[in-house]
């Protein structure tokens, strides 16, 4: 049985240029991160609502959007009305974030809702 050899020994600069490496690509994922919760912050009006509209409004909808159910519920009149008022262009920021699904929320019925509560209002995303 071949016994397996031993590890490579990294040359000083090279053990450098390594962990250079990996503290540069952390840093990258900080300042990503860092950037996603600025932009986040920024979206949202100065009484803590999203995109026009409040927390419990969002609340209110996200039955309709969950995840895990092959047929949601359709969208209460007060989850309606809140996407009367709603900046639906910001709500376009949004469509392709991969933590809503963290929440139980599905991006696709998401961005249908303003259709399901009013036929001439869309979310137009281009």
């Amino acid at each position: 049985m071949d016994k397996p050899s031993p590890p490579k020994k990294l040359k000083q600069s090279e053990f450098v240029e390594m962990e250079a490496s990996k503290t540069l690509l952390i840093l990258a994922l900080v300042m990503v991160s860092a950037a996603a919760v600025t932009a986040a912050r920024a979206r949202a009006d100065d009484d803590g609502s999203i995109c026009g509209v409040t927390r419990s409004e969002l609340m209110e909808c996200k039955p309709a959007v969950a995840t895990g159910t092959a047929t949601p519920p359709k969208p209460t009149a007060a989850c309606c009305g809140s996407l009367k008022h709603a900046n639906l262009t910001c709500f376009c920021s949004f469509k392709n974030n991969a933590y809503l699904p963290l929440f139980g929320i599905n991006a696709t019925r998401a961005m249908q809702l303003p259709t399901t509560c009013d036929a001439t209002q869309t979310a137009s995303c281009a």
